[in-house]
């Protein structure tokens, strides 16, 4: 809507006046509210140059236009009093239609705000139950319920990460598949690759736990507690040269751990058995 001259931008504001019907069906308040600003513009800077018929025709055009306007629902939400059109009082109800858009979108925001706090509070409450079931030794119940739950919050990394740590001292298998889901959701999620690790380690599938560990190293290179307890993978599934590798450089990081040397000295005094 670029301002011409006064005749043409009158033509323009009467058009999209004439057309508000179809703008409000379309959902699209915020055009709707902006054809109304600028058929108040038009009005307030050339309905001088209107003759008495136009501009009685112009005002019941802005009237309706108004009144529709009105009942929209965003428009109620943040309407102490209702948008109404007067003569002679365009300007006050150009600056209450200015003002529309902005409040609008703080309404929105504000419900998003709730909408998010209040799907928060019902994750949490749901979390929680799902331990009780745990602590109620209702096991089966409870992972069906966990599982409903990440259903109902597809890619919430941290949500599954939480509940693979929940079932770690219970279920090592049903623990991995949701540390699994938190790392499909964010491979950056090292945690949950460490745990994943120890997981499989107390299952005895060392391929998967050296997997887990490696990843989780990518991101967090010299974690000295992922590598010491991949070199525990490596002492129990006898594969020494990689555990005394692997101690070699957890001690090159702290030479001070003690459970690291006697791990190294251990490793190292079975390779040589070996020889």
């Amino acid at each position: 809507m670029q301002e011409n001259n006064p005749d043409e931008l009158i033509r323009q504001a009467r058009k999209h006046l004439l057309n508000i019907v179809s703008i409000l069906k379309d959902g699209k308040i915020d055009n709707a509210i902006k054809t109304v600003v600028f058929a108040l513009v038009a009005y307030i800077k050339h309905g001088n140059l209107l003759i008495k018929q136009e501009r009685k025709e112009y005002q019941e055009l802005l009237e309706k236009a108004v009144n529709l306007i009105s009942f929209d629902p965003l428009v109620k939400e943040v309407s102490e009093e209702p948008l109404a059109y007067v003569p002679k009082k365009e300007l006050e109800l150009l600056a209450r239609f200015r003002d529309l858009p902005g409040l609008i979108d703080a309404s929105k925001h504000q419900k998003s705000e709730l909408a998010e706090e209040a799907r928060i509070q019902a994750k949490a409450e749901r979390l929680e139950k799902g331990r009780q079931l745990l602590q109620q030794k209702y096991f089966d119940g409870a992972v069906a319920h966990f599982k409903r739950l990440c259903e109902d919050y597809p890619g919430d990394s941290a949500l599954f990460a939480e509940i693979g740590k929940l079932l770690f001292d219970i279920n090592h298998i049903e623990c991995i598949t949701f540390l699994e889901m938190a790392v499909a959701a964010d491979p950056a999620d090292h945690k949950s690759l460490a745990m994943m690790g120890v997981a499989f380690r107390k299952i005895k599938k060392f391929d998967q736990a050296e997997a887990a560990y490696m990843a989780a190293l990518e991101v967090d290179k010299d974690n000295i507690n992922y590598l010491f307890n991949l070199s525990r993978v490596y002492i129990d599934s006898g594969n020494w040269v990689k555990a005394q590798g692997t101690l070699r450089r957890v001690l090159e990081i702290d030479p001070s751990l003690e459970p690291a040397r006697k791990g190294l000295e251990f490793a190292s005094r079975h390779c040589r058995d070996m020889m």
